[in-house]
């Protein structure tokens, strides 16, 4: 029980540390290293246990391509062994294969559907058939319970999901973990491993950030979820099994991470709650010290007295900073300890 007490005081100490840190303003004060001035060799993420085990897949779109996937090529993904990029459509970009999250989906929908009419463009003329007013950081309004649906990327981006899931066990069959993150999301790598590290990878696992919409049960997309391989092919089975009605379900939906939830439910894998682990903000706005009238899952919860995995909605510059302040803090001789101390997903 000591031990218990001195965790948490330092986890709630690190965690106000890291508060001032991360603070918008201040960040930007703080001296970084050059990207180019660590060699692939030195990158103090590389190496860390569990991680030839771990997939991570990162879904982004080409609307907002060009502006977010460069600074990941440049942070996040080079500290990753094994990792997959999806988006609505397949190309070569800076050297990195970009998978087509959507060519599986049935031919008369990428015809037909509505919410298609930019798949359309793009395999007929590529990126450079969008329009400027398409490209992420245009307006576009966010409208409670159906999204941007003024947006033909986000209309598109809920389709992503089943295929994008179904394709990545077929690309990556044998790892024991599978990590979903978005192109404005960030995982702290060393914190993610730690995690897994005490669930068991031979049972069935899909665990996240619990949303609800209609009465389904899910893991938040953006702020990253993660798949056992047990898992995983319980999923590629049904939805084989159940492709067509999947899809028609998924019309009649507008987030694809809700329909991700059900399918899993429908295959018989039970949701895990990782909150407050993973966190669908970015830290500028995370309620840390008392809930600030926003949902919670536990209002009973202080969230800066848990560790931390991942954080959502960033702009290139803040995942910079993040990926910047984990290097330095594993290069730290003086590393923290306390990351190693989780509380287990919960099942729901």
């Amino acid at each position: 029980m000591a031990r218990r007490r001195v965790v948490v005081s330092a986890a709630c100490v690190v965690g106000l540390v890291m508060l001032l840190v991360l603070n918008l303003e201040g960040i930007k004060a703080r001296q970084q290293l050059p990207l180019n001035s660590v060699t692939e060799n030195t990158l103090p993420c590389l190496g860390l246990p569990g991680a030839n085990d771990v997939v991570v897949v990162l879904r982004t779109g080409s609307t907002e391509l060009a502006d977010k996937l460069p600074i990941h090529l440049s942070t996040t993904l080079r500290c990753y062994p094994n990792y997959l990029i999806f988006s609505d459509h397949e190309e070569t970009y800076e050297g990195e294969r970009v998978l087509d999250a959507l060519d599986s989906v049935s031919e008369e929908i990428q015809q037909t559907n509505k919410d298609f009419e930019l798949y359309r463009r793009l395999r007929g003329g590529g990126r450079e058939a969008l329009d400027l007013s398409e490209l992420s950081g245009a307006k576009t309004e966010l409208i409670q319970g159906v999204g941007k649906g003024n947006n033909p990327g986000w209309s598109l981006d809920k389709w992503k999901f089943l295929p994008m899931v179904n394709r990545t066990f077929y690309e990556q069959p044998y790892m024991k973990w599978y990590v979903f993150v978005e192109a404005d999301s960030f995982i702290f790598w060393k914190s993610t491993l730690q995690y897994l590290s005490m669930v068991d990878h031979t049972t069935p696992a899909y665990m996240g950030s619990q949303m609800y919409s209609g009465g389904i049960l899910f893991a938040h997309g953006g702020s990253g979820f993660i798949v056992s391989q047990p898992a995983m092919r319980m999923f590629v089975d049904y939805y084989a099994a159940h492709k067509k009605e999947l899809e028609t379900f998924t019309d009649q939906q507008w987030a694809g991470d809700c329909v991700l939830g059900k399918v899993f439910k429908d295959a018989g894998v039970t949701f895990r709650n990782a909150w407050p682990i993973f966190q669908d903000d970015y830290p500028g706005i995370v309620a840390y010290a008392k809930p600030d009238g926003r949902p919670v899952a536990d209002e009973k919860m202080r969230i800066w007295c848990y560790p931390t995995t991942s954080y959502h909605h960033l702009t290139p510059a803040l995942v910079e900073d993040l990926w910047q302040f984990d290097q330095q803090l594993l290069a730290s001789s003086h590393e923290v300890s306390l990351l190693t101390t989780f509380p287990k997903p919960r099942q729901r």
